[in-house]
């Protein structure tokens, strides 16, 4: 007799070692390969929404621990714990033996704690449909960030960004440089600057507070252990925010929205983002998507999502290129999207992919002239 709760956690494991551990970390993609047949330590994720992704949790909650003791045998498998990495391969025994050792902080961990990894760079993404909704609501904007973690995504406007040969935009001064390879025949329509903001706002069921040393941390162990780069962008962007704390308020995507939506100024256009924040909605995606549309009719709202191509919603209306392209070049992808809800209705601007982490860009809406 099979135990739900493990299958659920299987079937996830089973889909991130297929689809995302091979090419973004050796490292989770060997201990996946073997944890799959591992009923012990897959119990560990039991109680945990199949969309709340309970493994994913458990390599956070194991990276928490060694992050704050890389003595640990296991922290030697991490390239940003240590200089000379040991081979992936030989890392599950070792795995294996530290969770089963710690069983009762991480069940702990997993259980309490979301995955919050505040990738910064995805602003590379969505900045420039960001701008787009500027010029569509022909006003400074009031953005409001929802699934925002430690608010780094409301700070967009204060980053650099580099596109390579695309161009650049943002203050050249800024202490985070965004560095995205431009892709593609079109270029990605960049102003000089980013759009201005004039009020900012975050929501989040569990917001990360970057003042705290312990949240910080958790947001390092959401980061993948072979990508050093996410790890140092991470914590220069945490160092920025710390100088000037976003504001983030506790509380649920659907139902807390329309307090935060009414906050903005009369004076400013309205601009909702979302990055890769669907999916941990799980069943309330409509009732979300049905908040913001009726929001949306009693004042005009832009919402840019930066999302995966299977938790988007309206694809039977999106042009071919998206339900095409759930794999550009092999390698997964996210999409781009503006939606302007207004008393008309709906409309959508299906705009570009790009990388899951926003390493790449490539725009694919024609544009004028």
């Amino acid at each position: 007799m099979t135990d739900p709760d493990i299958e659920a956690g299987r079937a996830v494991l089973g889909h991130l070692a297929v689809r995302d551990f091979p090419t973004r970390s050796p490292l989770y993609a060997a201990i996946a390969r073997e944890a799959l047949a591992d009923d012990e330590v897959l119990g560990l994720t039991a109680g945990v929404p199949w969309h709340e992704l309970g493994p994913m949790r458990l390599l956070a909650a194991v990276r928490h621990l060694l992050i704050a003791a890389p003595e640990e045998p296991l922290a030697a498998f991490h390239a940003d714990l240590t200089d000379d990495p040991r081979p992936p391969e030989e890392a599950y025994p070792v795995f294996r033996e530290f969770v089963l050792r710690h069983r009762d902080e991480l069940t702990t961990l997993v259980r309490t704690r979301a995955i919050q990894t505040n990738e910064v760079l995805r602003c590379a993404c969505s900045m420039p449909a960001v701008a787009l909704a500027r010029a569509a609501l022909g006003a400074d904007l009031g953005l409001v960030d929802v699934g925002s973690s430690a608010g780094l995504g409301q700070l967009l406007d204060r980053y650099a960004y580099d596109y390579g040969a695309a161009g650049t935009a943002g203050p050249a001064g800024a202490p985070v440089r965004l560095r995205c390879e431009a892709r593609g025949e079109r270029p990605v329509p960049l102003a000089g600057a980013p759009p201005a903001i004039a009020h900012r706002v975050g929501l989040d069921r569990a917001p990360v507070d970057v003042g705290d040393p312990d949240a910080r941390r958790w947001l390092r162990a959401s980061t993948w252990p072979d990508q050093g780069g996410r790890v140092e962008l991470l914590a220069a962007a945490l160092e920025a925010a710390r100088a000037d704390p976003p504001r983030i308020v506790a509380g649920d995507a659907v139902d807390d929205l329309a307090a935060l939506l009414a906050e903005v100024p009369p004076a400013l256009g309205v601009c909702v983002t979302t990055s890769v924040m669907l999916g941990y909605l799980g069943d309330r995606r409509t009732d979300f998507t049905d908040a913001l549309e009726e929001a949306g009719r009693r004042r005009p709202i832009a919402w840019v999502a930066f999302d995966l191509t299977h938790v988007m919603d309206r694809l039977d209306a999106a042009p071919a290129w998206v339900t095409d392209g759930i794999e550009a070049g092999g390698v997964d992808c996210a999409l781009v999207r503006l939606s302007m809800l207004t008393a008309a209705g709906r409309e959508d601007r299906w705009l570009a992919r790009g990388a899951y982490h926003g390493e790449w860009i490539e725009w694919m809406e024609p544009q004028p002239g």
